[in-house]
Order: C-alpha cells, then structure tokens, then sequence
C-alpha cells in the first residue's frame, strides 16, 4: 500500500510541474484547492479509494462511488467503442441530406472542383480514417479511459473538459497528463470553468490548426455533462471556417481600400483607448429584438438622459416614435442597408453620428455620404489605426464597439436572441426586418434534438427561442469574456429575451430607481469623434509594389501545377514548400493583409485536401489522384491571387 501511495504522490508531483510549465491558470486553481483541503477551509468531497483490484472516487456528501465498476475494465470498453469512422464525432463538412455530398457555395467558387472530386470519387458511406487529429473529452473521472482511448487514436490535438475541478485534482494521482503535450502533439485543458471561459478554451482548440476541422472526435463521459457536448457542437456549428470564406475577405479588402481612397475619417483604435470619449456616458444600447416594443414609449420620455446607441435595422422604428440617436452602427455588406437607413425625412439623422464597418456596401455609403460618417476598418489594412474587430451581427458589434470607445456604463433593450414569445416575430415591429418563427414547442423532454429550445430567461424564469436565435447568445458571451479581461464596465440588460452570461438583468423600475438626470444632447460627440480619427494618404493606400510580388507568386503556382507527386506525404511537402514560398514573398511593407487572406484560403481549402488524404480508400493516393488534387488547388490559388490583382485595378480606376 505504501508503494502505491509513492506511485499515485510521484504521479501527481508529475502533472503539478507539467501544469506549473504549460497550465499555470489549472496549476494556480489545483494548488489553491489543494491548500484549502489541508487548512479544513473547505470540506473534501471526494477522495480515491482501492476498491477490490481498482480504484474508484468515493462521494463523501452521497456516500456512493462514481465507478462503481471496475475502472480499469470500463477504460477498456470504452476504448473498444472508439473507432477511426465517423461514429462519436462532429461531421463538419456540410452536406446535402438527400445526397449526402458536399455543399458548394458560389461564395468559394474556386474550391468547386475540388469538392466535385470529392463528391465523385470519396465512399461517404464508408469513410474511415487513417488518423484522428483532432479529439475532445468531455470528464475525465480518474482518467483511465483517457488514457486507454489515447493508446488506440494518439490524436495530435486533444482538448480535456471537465466541469469539476475537484474530480480533475484526484485524476492528476492516477493519469499520466504529459502524454497529450509530446512532441508535436498539442494539449488544451479547460477545467472547473464556466460557461465563457470553457467557450474560449474550445475557441482556442477549434483555432489551432484549423484546417483539421473536418472531423473533431469526441467522448462525452458522464451523460450529466451532455450541455457540454451541446455547446461544442453548437460552437463548431455556428464558427466553421465554410462560413467566413477567403473571398468575403477580399471583398472587404477592396471596400476598404476605396473607403480609404475617398478620404473618408476611420476610427483610431489607439486614440480611442486614450482619449475614451464615450466614458462620462450613460449608453442606451437599443437592438431589433421584439422586447423592444414594450419600451418604445419609456425611450421616448427618457431619451435625454442617454446617449442613445441603436442597429440599423431599427432607425426607421425609432424616427416614427421621435427618437433619434446619437449613434447609429452598421456593419452588414449587403447593399440592404440601404433601405435600413433610408429615412423618410432626409435630415433625420443629420446630428448623428453613423459608425460603419468598411466591408458596408458602395449604396448604403453613398445614400449617407453626406451625413457625418466614420469608418472601423473591416480589415487591418493599415495597422496604425489598430482593429476594432469584426462580428456576425450588428448588436454585438455596436456593442464591442462602445466599450472601446471607453463606455463605462450601458443599458440594453432589443437584445433578445429569442422570439416574441405571443406572436412568434424575430424583430420588433416596425423594423426593416420581419421573420416569424414556429412557437409550438416539442414534449420537453426531446425538445433539445429540436430546433426550438427551452432557455434560461433574463427577466423570467424560462423562455422559448431557437438555436439559429441562440447564436446571437454566443456572440454576446464570447465579447464580453474577450472584454473583460482588460476593461471596466457595467452593462444591464432591459431585454425580455434569453439570459446572457456577463449582462446584469434589468427592469426599467429598477433603472428609475437610478435617479438618471437630464441632459442636453451632446453637441461635442461629433467634434469627440473626430479627435480620434485619421484620413489615411495616398502612400497608405498604394499596393503597386505588392502586384509585382503576387504576379511573382502566380508563376511560381504554374510551374506548381505541372508537378507529379510519388505519395500523400510527398504532395503534403510540397504544398507545405510553397505554402512557405508563399508567405515568405507577403511578409514586407504591407503585403500582410494578402497573407492573411491566403491563410483564410488555406483554412478552407485544407479541410478538403486534408480529408481526402486522411481517408482509407486506396485510390485517393494513387498518384493519378494526387496530380489532380494538385493541380485543381494550384489553379484556386492562382484564381485567389488574380482576383486580388483584379480588386486593386478596379479600386485604382474609381
């Protein structure tokens, strides 16, 4: 028993020092539980027990074990059910139902004919792989079946969830953690976090190496942390490179570009953080969700006591009821936008300031052209302006956008992510949007496998809403926890909508309780804005030297094409060669924003080639095969460069 006990102490000694080298955050929370169990501060819950021939977690509260079965026998069941098919993984290659082949979208138009190889030539009925690069566990309980389960994959980048950082600690005596952290191989740990910080680590673990994110490989341990499982599925699903293509990029490129070009002022992130002109306000912050319509007449009667923040998509709403705003934001590159801010009396927005991203489409630009515009840059083309940053919808990026701009304290209405829970309307009405969503919900035991879910609400104890809704929840969640980190704020959310972790709820009877006073609207906000700008010259905005070195990279991916490949490792090498070629020739003066959109086409690009090769099925690495494969990505990154040569003739001639 007293070698034992050396052998589990030496093991834990082990992983401390890992920890202390690699996770000083897990290490620091390990060491602060450990001491609080030594000073009786706090009760043990658990503890390691030998049970027959096998060790097993004793609950002191429960008085049950944890196994209550042979550990080490279940690490091997579990390991027998892990396999190299598709069976326990997130599938993220999108695919037609009916067909099960892949979806092409015109929006990565080269990509066409490598997903059309795919599409005839891969068995998707039978797919197996030849390695699991990706694996995430979900509970570790002692450790065993991690172990016994990393025997069999080995997998390259392995992610590690467990919820309770107390059952993480006794693991640390019985599993040798080091093992996922060799060699080239990768550890990410999230452990005894909540909801935002476990997002991060899985948002780290999804960043790192992305383009494996073909297949990600699972074991959800304990059925009680299956709302785990859920949030990384709902993680990848709303955050697949497919969504966010390269050639959004260039388009955001090219606006950017001749926003730049028309001398327009783009917000200074720099100046922002120095002078944050937005601290000494009180910020309405007013998005399109339904709840809006219940505080429509407070905001009329209140609007002098905030600096008022609103979407775009409600500024037709808020002139009907008499409201205008201090600051309109709007991001989306659809020319809709258009109509969004298209009010009907024409000096509406006169005193506003409008805040667009510069990926907004020509239209909506010229409709406001006159009216006192300042651009974020969409894309970090010029680095001395800094980036503010990007986000899938409007709310959350007027959001962010303020706490830059130094906002100390904000009150949000419209910021629902759920529908009208009556009526089954998405927006409120009188927006320039209108969507109605099913309300029926499903028995609830079974309703998580539909689309309508059940959710903790902000002003109620429940609320229904949908997953596709549910997205603008994450997006929320995943800025504040960025923000955090390095500002001070306070936010209140008025919103009858889903609850959002890091907002404070609030009622309006408790924001008059306040004893908010009186203010004139700012005629200096307007003056504030432009001490934080700049307008850029035509030495930022001249990309002459970086055709030359594009058109160098172009025939360097001709000679590229013609090449004959002996295996997968010997295509691999070679792509890697000019992959490097590539990078190397866009790493001076500004070529970098060119970089950055061919690592956005890697990314894409390499999900695919990097399933094709990955698979079990002989003759996608027949050298017939691998010359194809070669020559359909050289051609799409030669399209990809030509298409960038293309945007900047066409922003010189404007």
């Amino acid at each position: 028993m007293d070698d034992i006990t050396e052998l589990l102490h030496s093991n834990f000694l082990k992983n401390m020092d890992f920890l202390k080298k690699n996770f000083m955050d897990v290490y620091n929370e390990i060491e602060n539980l450990s001491l609080s169990l030594e000073k009786d501060e706090i009760k043990e819950q658990y503890s390691i027990e030998l049970v027959d021939n096998y060790f097993d977690i004793f609950n002191h509260k429960n008085k049950s074990y944890f196994y209550a079965t042979n550990s080490f026998d279940q690490a091997d069941i579990i390991s027998n059910y892990i396999n190299f098919t598709k069976e326990g993984s997130l599938d993220l290659l999108r695919k037609v139902p009916q067909t099960n082949q892949l979806i092409f979208n015109d929006y990565y138009y080269e990509m066409k004919p490598i997903i059309n190889f795919i599409n005839n030539n891969v068995d998707f009925e039978n797919i197996e792989f030849k390695k699991i690069y990706k694996f995430v566990y979900i509970g570790t309980g002692l450790g065993y079946h991690l172990q016994e389960i990393n025997k069999k994959i080995d997998s390259y980048i392995t992610l590690i969830i467990e919820p309770d950082i107390e059952i993480f600690r006794l693991s640390l005596f019985t599993t040798d953690y080091t093992i996922f952290d060799e060699g080239n191989k990768k550890l990410f740990l999230s452990i005894g976090n909540d909801k935002l910080k476990r997002l991060h680590n899985i948002a780290s673990f999804s960043s790192y190496h992305d383009y494996m994110n073909y297949n990600v490989k699972y074991y959800n341990f304990l059925e009680s942390t299956s709302y785990i499982k859920n949030e990384l599925k709902d993680y990848f699903g709303n955050n697949s490179v497919i969504d966010f293509p390269y050639k959004a990029i260039i388009q955001v490129f090219g606006r950017t570009l001749y926003y730049m070009k028309d001398n327009n002022k783009f917000i200074s992130l720099p100046k922002s953080l120095e002078k944050t002109i937005l601290s000494d306000k009180k910020l309405l912050v007013i998005s399109a969700g339904p709840s809006l319509d219940n505080y429509i007449d407070w905001i009329k009667e209140n609007q002098n006591k905030f600096t008022i923040v609103c979407v775009d998509v409600i500024t037709k709403k808020l002139e009907k009821n008499g409201i205008v705003p201090d600051i309109v934001f709007s991001i989306d590159p659809s020319e809709k936008c258009a109509d969004f801010l298209n009010t009907e009396d024409p000096n509406f927005l006169n005193n506003s300031i409008i805040v667009f991203l510069s990926q907004q489409a020509v239209e909506t630009y010229e409709l406001l052209k006159n009216k006192n515009i300042y651009f974020t840059q969409g894309l970090n083309l010029q680095s001395k302006l800094g980036y503010f940053g990007s986000s899938p919808n409007v709310g959350t990026f007027s959001f962010l956008a303020t706490i830059l701009l130094g906002a100390k304290e904000l009150y949000l209405i419209g910021c629902d992510a759920a529908f009208n829970q009556e009526t089954g309307e998405r927006y409120a009405t009188g927006s320039s949007h209108f969507i109605k969503d099913k309300q029926k919900l499903a028995d609830k035991k079974t309703y998580d496998h539909d689309d309508l879910v059940i959710v903790k609400g902000n002003l109620r104890d429940e609320i229904k809403t949908n997953k596709g809704l549910l997205s603008f929840r994450s997006d929320y969640e995943r800025t504040i926890f960025s923000l955090k980190e390095s500002f001070d704020f306070e936010c209140y959310n008025l919103s009858d909508g889903v609850f959002i972790e890091g907002i404070n709820p609030c009622t309006k009877e408790n924001i008059n309780s306040l004893s908010l006073s009186l203010k004139e609207k700012d005629s200096n906000l307007i003056k504030r804005f432009d001490d934080i700008c700049e307008v850029m010259n035509e030495e930022d905005t001249n990309y002459d030297s970086s055709v030359k070195n594009i058109k160098l990279i172009i025939k360097k991916m001709e000679k590229f094409k013609k090449l004959d490949f002996n295996s997968s490792n010997n295509f691999l090498d070679k792509k890697l060669e000019i992959t490097a070629f590539i990078l190397e020739s866009l790493k001076k003066d500004k070529d970098y924003v060119f970089a950055n959109i061919f690592l956005r086409f890697i990314a894409l690009s390499d999900i695919y080639i990097n399933f094709i090769l990955n698979l079990r099925q002989k003759e996608l690495n027949e050298k017939k095969s691998l010359k194809k494969i070669g020559q359909y990505w050289a051609e799409a990154v030669i399209d990809v460069f030509n298409h960038i040569i293309a945007i900047l003739k066409e922003t010189n001639n404007k």
